[in-house]
């Protein structure tokens, strides 16, 4: 047989891999001699999935180009909070200028860790053991129960709610279908629990079977009461998690979701040249919530895909689910669309023909910057920056997708040596599309040789799969994350997540292959809000700032952050140079959680408001701040006022604020009463992104010792 048979007989199912190869090579095939499958034709043939109602272009958002054929079409979910530390990057902005610069965040290994060589170099994130358990009001033995990816991922979800003014009151009116507030999904990914245990060389006791997944646990842990997922699918795990979070808004399950992720390499069986660490969380809502609500909108997620090759070849899965995706989001590229119901199968990797197969599998480039999208993000582009990054590979893609989407920059990479300005497409009419990027992990193949297959082996795994039935494609289905390991929040965060040392290898059989494709759009133009011809500053009406923290120290280093950030202009990432001091004091009394150490200051504008709050970060402690801020410890009072849970004290406070009447509110506040939950959640499209809460890990806590002393069985003491 000559070339063209084998490869014709492998892939129409006559011929096992292992004869082609062989008989390829030249070599005899060792075992059984070929088996002949049965014509195709004699099988049973599969059921085609019936083809559901085809959604129409969404209403104000993109242009609308083509007829969205995928679940979900026409559903775009806004990102509307997102945080995440990278290494030697400890805030966005930071990630943000090591991308323009091009920096490669390489690093030799952190002191005080082991590693399996020495010399080796990777990318690491700094003070992973530093926690601040009085943040989140833990004691010594439910800190010893969270391991430090958990602890990461709650610093990180903390802050992405607080950035997207959903740690206070407007949480409370997150509400599900039922009524149920706090209605948050949490969605998880993780690399395995080795990876997050220090090298000690000694057996750790496996944690116990019931014991509620991470995502459940982050769930009691900022008491959110949506569904609680842990994923884990390799490189892809966070964009799977983000995909089925998505499915969960789109189906009324939660009002918001909140996915995160989080990756060490701690243990020596995880550190390799290369690898990677990171953290990061964003926080969803559908987009005609959250322009409703006057949330602030970072970024648009059109749509998702996900899928596994089963045992083809990965190749050609990234373009399928690309086609989907795009297909999803309401987006035809020239060139591509539904096939003809005869046209039969598009090749050996072709998956079944359903509802949202209808793109071909590859989009050229042409056909993607027809419709906007003249960027994607994935592994390889983030390589420089987090290195091998494991479960937070999608995340940092994300991360960096945005922040080319609102900036309107297109980063160096790959294939671009240079930052440049991004320009939107225009079409011949006029019209000017949204600028769009693909976020995908594992992404796609780097440029190949042009010469073809190098080998045998390769010139077999080019031709396809060996039986047609094996490409049928994964269904983009909510189970569909491999190794998922998901349970609603139980009670728990007692014990230690102690894995045996040597399951700290990367990444999980059943994960291998998942792919994920995100179709990301630039944030909607929100109309700017005419400018104000009220009296002078002087003369305007005076505002009451509220402020609170877990501890006097969190509230004076609060209250010093929020004044730095309002005497250097206030907005960051293209926000206003000057806010407006009542979006401020809004932002404050809703946005932010109600806790025991309280500031309250009546102010008229923003340079009165910064004077005030910088004298009391330097003077901190009741009757010692600047004239008219006025704080109180709350931590040993007996609770809030008898009186906060009637109706009637609602309406009174309701009175009081309706009235003015703020040296009233100004007691109750600092006698223990939440005054704010009866304010209006949003006050229109003024919404500002303030600085987060300072975290003060005052001690390095540890869930298990670096070295364990004689005795001891490496658990947390």
């Amino acid at each position: 047989m000559d070339t063209r048979e084998i490869l014709t007989r492998f892939k129409g199912g006559t011929l096992r891999r292992e004869h082609a190869v062989a008989l390829l090579a030249g070599t005899s095939p060792a075992g059984a001699p070929p088996v002949v499958a049965p014509p195709v034709a004699d099988r049973e043939p599969l059921p085609v999935p019936v083809p559901g109602p085809v959604p129409g272009p969404v209403p104000g958002v993109g242009d609308g180009a083509g007829a969205g054929t995928g679940a979900g079409a026409g559903t775009p979910c806004a990102v509307v909070g997102i945080q995440g530390r990278f290494p030697q990057a400890g805030d966005l902005e930071a990630f943000w200028r090591n991308g323009l610069q091009g920096r490669i965040a390489e690093a030799a290994l952190p002191g005080g860790r082991r590693s399996a060589c020495a010399g080796w170099r990777g990318h690491f994130l700094d003070g992973v053991e530093e926690f601040d358990p009085d943040l989140f009001g833990l004691g010594a033995r439910e800190t010893a129960g969270l391991d430090l990816r958990e602890r990461l991922l709650a610093q990180s979800a903390w802050q992405t709610l607080e950035s997207a003014g959903y740690a206070g009151a407007r949480l409370e009116r997150l509400t599900a279908p039922d009524g149920t507030a706090r209605s948050v999904g949490v969605y998880a990914a993780l690399g395995p629990a080795g990876g997050a245990l220090p090298g000690t060389g000694h057996r750790h006791t496996a944690p116990p079977a019931s014991r509620p997944g991470p995502a459940a646990r982050l769930s009691r842990l900022l008491d959110l009461r949506g569904p609680s997922l842990s994923v884990d699918s390799g490189d892809s795990s966070f964009l799977t998690a983000l995909h089925l979070a998505l499915g969960a808004l789109r189906a009324g399950e939660c009002a918001a979701a909140l996915v995160g992720a989080v990756e060490l390499r701690l243990h020596p069986a995880c550190q390799r040249p290369g690898a990677g660490e990171g953290v990061a969380a964003v926080l969803l809502k559908p987009l005609a919530a959250a322009r409703a609500d006057g949330d602030r909108v970072h970024a648009v997620i059109r749509s998702s895909a996900v899928g596994h090759p089963g045992r083809a070849a990965p190749g050609p899965q990234h373009g399928r689910l690309v086609g989907r995706a795009l297909a999803a989001a309401g987006l035809q590229p020239p060139g591509t669309g539904p096939r003809p119901p005869d046209a039969g199968p598009q090749g050996p990797d072709a998956g079944a023909q359903g509802p949202d197969a209808g793109a071909q599998l590859e989009v050229p480039d042409a056909g993607l910057e027809a419709v906007g999208v003249a960027l994607e993000e994935s592994s390889r582009t983030v390589a420089a920056l987090v290195g091998d990054a494991g479960a937070v590979t999608g995340a940092a893609a994300l991360v960096r997708a945005v922040g080319q989407l609102r900036h309107a920059v297109l980063l160096a990479g790959p294939d671009r040596p240079a930052p440049a300005a991004w320009e939107p497409v225009r079409r011949d009419d006029g019209t000017v599309l949204p600028r769009r990027a693909l976020v995908s992990v594992p992404g796609p193949a780097a440029p190949t040789d042009p010469a073809g297959p190098t080998d045998a082996a390769d010139a077999v795994d080019a031709a396809g799969p060996a039986d047609p039935t094996d490409a049928a494609d994964t269904a983009d289905a909510p189970d569909g994350a491999d190794g998922a390991d998901g349970a609603d929040g139980a009670d728990g965060a007692d014990g230690a997540d102690g894995a045996d040392g040597a399951d700290g290898a990367d990444g999980a059989d059943g994960g291998e292959g998942v792919g994920a494709v995100l179709v990301v759009e630039e944030a909607p133009a929100v109309p700017r809000a005419p400018a104000r011809t009220g009296p002078p500053p002087g003369a305007r009406p005076a505002e009451l700032v509220l402020l609170s923290a877990a501890t006097p120290a969190h509230l004076a280093a609060t209250a010093g952050r929020l004044a730095a950030r309002l005497s250097d202009g206030g907005g960051r990432d293209g926000g206003p140079a000057a806010p407006d001091l009542a979006a401020v004091a809004h932002e404050l009394r809703l946005g932010r959680a109600v806790l025991p150490c309280r500031l309250a200051v009546t102010v008229r504008t923003v340079a009165e408001l910064a004077d005030a709050l910088a004298g009391f970060a330097a003077h901190p402690g009741p009757g010692r701040g600047p004239a008219g801020v006025r704080s109180a410890d709350l931590r040993t009072a007996a609770g809030p006022p008898l009186i906060e849970e009637l109706q009637e004290t609602r309406a009174y406070v309701a009175a009081l604020w309706q009235g003015g009447r703020l040296e009233q509110l100004t007691r109750l506040w600092l006698a223990g009463a939440d005054v704010c939950a009866v304010l209006p959640a949003h006050p229109g499209p003024a919404a500002v992104e303030l600085p987060a809460t300072v975290e003060l890990p005052a001690t390095v806590l540890r869930p298990r010792p670096l070295e364990p002393g004689p005795g001891t069985d490496g658990a947390p003491q």
